[in-house]
């Protein structure tokens, strides 16, 4: 049997996690496993590097960050490859680009194009133990590229895919929740999900897995088991809605606080000039989600819409675009907002969901900004103090 596993930030903090890894995964092999690791940074390596590139400049060059921040993966590689060696264990530590990883897109939030495992194959026939590190791999340019938050889980579902076999998520967490357990105290493990359903909380901000690991495991079948005890599968398991039995309205919640609204007001209500607006926003890979059009006075009309607020540097540069295009433009942000959904495939054959959190934030007093629905999705922007309301008002009402 072929697994990979990967392990977090948190799960390879210290030296003697890193031991206690080693260990854990020597047992593993000596069952018979073929077993790829893929891991983190250590702890908070990764922040600490842009802290430092931050003490430099305020605007650090993408290329030159993601050239720092690599580093820190290729500490954890080399420490574990180490622990393992001194064990008795034979093990290599291979970088994103050395286990064949190519990638494509923007510095810092790339995406993995093609796998090559010619390399990977060799050392598992040799029975050693491959060390990969996550968030990274090699660009047509022959730059080092990072993947964005969460990259090591989307390289370690990406390696599952190519190797073809299932792929178990180790972090500082025992499975996924239908809530934030930070946020609500009540929050229930959930013992299996669907991609779907999984896929959906991650996109709209449950950090607990990478949207794109998610749609890597649907799309190349790989069972991803999500959970933090070693070797203790009580966490979850991320599999095809077939393939689960029960099936509630509404699965989980997801809290996003990483949003920047945008307004934009004065606007000539022509389509070309709207489609200017979009084209220069995709042309910096700035991520739009949710936006709302109003008419203000005849042939006018202002336009909201929301991005990520760490992507604030690529949109200052789209509106710069923007304003020339413009000249009677007004532009206003707001970024004391956060954004809540429910989660569920229960909702593509039941209605009156929307109906019922209307009803809910009514009765609660909860103002907000903009709706968006999908399938088996329904999500709100509100101001960042009505957080704890809003969750407890829809865990209640809903049961999660």
């Amino acid at each position: 049997m072929r697994i990979v596993q990967k392990y977090g930030g948190t799960s390879v903090g210290t030296i003697e996690k890193i031991k206690a890894i080693a260990e854990h995964l020597i047992k593993v092999r000596k069952e018979g496993n073929e077993v790829v690791v893929v891991v983190s940074a250590m702890g908070k390596m990764t922040d600490e590097l842009i802290k430092k590139a931050n003490e430099i400049t305020d605007r650090p060059d993408r290329r030159e960050l993601d050239m720092l921040m690599s580093t820190g993966e290729q500490q954890t590689i080399a420490l574990l490859s180490m622990a393992l060696k001194n064990m008795g264990q034979e093990a290599v530590s291979l970088t994103g680009s050395q286990a064949g990883i190519q990638t494509t897109g923007t510095h810092t939030k790339s995406k993995i194009k093609s796998i090559n495992n010619e390399r990977m194959e060799k050392h598992l026939a040799d029975g050693k133990i491959v060390i990969v590190a996550g968030f990274q791999g090699m660009n047509e340019a022959g730059d080092i590229t990072t993947l964005g938050r969460g990259g090591s889980d989307t390289s370690a579902v990406a390696l599952a895919g190519a190797l073809g076999c299932q792929c178990e998520i180790y972090t500082d967490v025992n499975g996924i929740y239908t809530c934030d357990p930070r946020v609500h105290k009540g929050a229930k493990k959930i013992d299996k999900i669907s991609y779907e359903e999984m896929m959906e909380m991650s996109n709209l901000g449950a950090g607990v897995m990478e949207v794109r690991a998610v749609e890597l495991g649907k799309k190349f079948g790989v069972p991803i088991y999500v959970g933090r005890s070693l070797g203790e599968k009580n966490g979850t398991y991320i599999l095809e809605k077939e393939q689960i039995m029960e099936e509630k309205l509404i699965t989980g919640l997801s809290i996003n606080e990483n949003v920047l609204m945008v307004n934009l007001q004065n606007l000539y209500n022509k389509p070309q000039k709207i489609a200017n607006i979009f084209s220069a926003l995709g042309k910096q890979d700035v991520n739009v989600d949710m936006i709302s059009q109003s008419q203000s006075v005849e042939d006018m009309v202002d336009i909201s819409f929301t991005c990520p607020a760490t992507e604030e540097d690529l949109l200052d540069k789209a509106v710069e675009i923007i304003a020339t295009q413009n000249p009677a433009l007004k532009i206003s942000k707001n970024q004391d907002l956060i954004k809540v959904s429910v989660v569920g495939v229960g909702m593509i054959s039941h209605s009156g969901v929307a109906g019922k959190l209307f009803e809910i934030f009514g009765e609660k007093d909860i103002k907000f900004y903009q709706v968006t629905t999908s399938e088996i999705s329904i999500s709100f922007t509100m101001d960042k103090d009505r957080k704890a309301a809003a969750v407890e008002a829809i865990s209640e009402a809903f049961n999660i």
